[in-house]
Parts: C-alpha cells; structure tokens; sequence
C-alpha cells in the first residue's frame, strides 16, 4: 500500500500570535481535507510563550524573560522561551473515537529527532530510557524545559525537545520545540549545539529531520503553501485569539 499524502510547509519565521494561529488554521483544515500537515518555523523575535492552563501572573518566578513578548499557546505545558530554537507541528486526521493523548505520534515524532541528531553526532534519549526520576516539585516550574515527561528528549542530562498535543473531534495538532542553543533569556537552559559541543545548520537538520518523520509515519510529504483560504482564516485567529489581550489574561 502506499504511503499517505501529506503537505509540507516551508520553514518559516513568524510573528509570534501568527505562529500559533497558523498551527491552529491547520489543525482545522486538516479536519475536513484528511491530508496530513507538517511544518517547520522559527521566531521573528524572541518570544516567550506560556501554556494553555498557566498563570500570566506566574511570568514573575522567572527575570530573565520578563522583557520579552508573550503569547499564550493553545496546548498545555510549561512557559518555553523561543530563541535559539526549531519549532515543528504536525496536524493529522484523527478518529473521533478515540480518547487521551497520541502517544504514538509522540513516540515516532521524537524518534525521528533522535536519529536526526545522531547523524550530527548528538545522542538523545527519552526521559523514560534513563535512570532518573523527577522530583515531584519539578513537575510545576515555570520553564517547559525544566520539566520533564516520559517522552521528552534528554542530551547529557538536559531536556532538549519537548511537545505539546491539542485535539478536535477530526485532528490531533502537536508541536514543539527543538533547543538548539542557549538564550540570554533562558541562560539556564543548554541547547543541542551546547551539549554536543558543534553546529547544526537548521536547513540541513530539517531535511533530514522531515525525511525521517516520512519514514516513520508513513506519509509521503509534498512542499505546499498556506492557502488563501488558510491565510484569511489565520488572519482572523490572529485577531480574535492569540494577540488578544483577553485570550492572553485569561488566567
């Protein structure tokens, strides 16, 4: 049988509110066309983005980032600042049937981040592969990457990519982030390129990043635009949703 069809969008650097509305217009139209959606972006600034469920409040146990534009994502988890970085997403069709989170997309989207990695000499392992357990408390810091969940990926101890799901009744939309480097807002948190101690040109890496999630997902990937419909629709999520001072304040 042949592999499924999927569309794949050119690595771009957004402004942060339209990064995630884009991720979101995909996850809506992937609920009516069924074709799978892979994207790869940066950010035109540095950014910090906290979760769905967190405080804006809580913006306060970390200084370093405190100058920085803020933008609430639509998936879960801790606050991430967007620097030196590759940010992925993924929407899929999806069973309505089904309930709880795709591990299996979790598990094949970090696979194909640690055989990518090791092609440039960087090893990566899932946090459930190690011998260490996190400490209770460390399960509500403020930062993502100072949290750690059974699928995240560790280089020399440090968390390195970690990814967030939000589902609809027709699509699943994940994405994350690849911590290339370390941020002079967010000192405390060594990238790939820190930890291996080399660079990793970003172009290169997704080639063979995406040539990979092929492989392991079964989905043949065809470069593809935002459409004019898609970009009207993200226009409009930008506005009413994620440069909304009521969206970002909401808690």
């Amino acid at each position: 049988m042949s592999d499924r069809q999927g569309r794949l969008i050119a690595l771009h650097s957004g402004h942060p509110a339209e990064n995630m509305a884009i991720d979101q217009a995909l996850l809506e139209s992937v609920g009516v066309s069924d074709r799978p959606v892979l994207r790869l972006y940066t950010w035109s600034e540095p950014t910090l983005s906290i979760g769905y469920f967190q405080s804006i409040a809580d913006r306060r146990v970390h200084d370093e980032s405190k100058g920085l534009v803020c933008v609430r994502r639509s998936t879960g988890g801790g606050a991430i600042v967007h620097h030196h970085e590759l940010t992925y997403s993924i929407a899929v069709p999806m069973d309505a049937s089904l309930a709880g989170p795709r591990l299996d997309l979790y598990q094949r989207t970090h696979l194909a981040f640690v055989q990518s990695l090791s092609e440039f000499g960087v090893r990566a392992v899932p946090f459930r592969s190690t011998d260490r357990k996190q400490p209770s408390a460390a399960k509500n810091r403020f930062l993502c990457f100072q949290r750690r969940t059974d699928e995240d990926l560790i280089v020399s101890g440090y968390k390195v990519l970690g990814s967030a799901q939000r589902k609809t009744r027709h699509a699943v939309l994940q994405h994350g982030s690849l911590l290339l480097r370390a941020s002079r807002w967010a000192p405390q948190l060594p990238g790939v390129c820190d930890l291996g101690s080399r660079s990793i040109p970003i172009g290169q890496f997704s080639e063979r990043w995406t040539a990979a999630l092929a492989d392991l997902l079964s989905i043949e990937w065809s470069k593809d635009e935002i459409s004019q419909a898609e970009g009207l629709r993200v226009t409009e999520i930008t506005t009413q949703r994620f440069s909304s001072r009521d969206w970002l304040y909401r808690r």
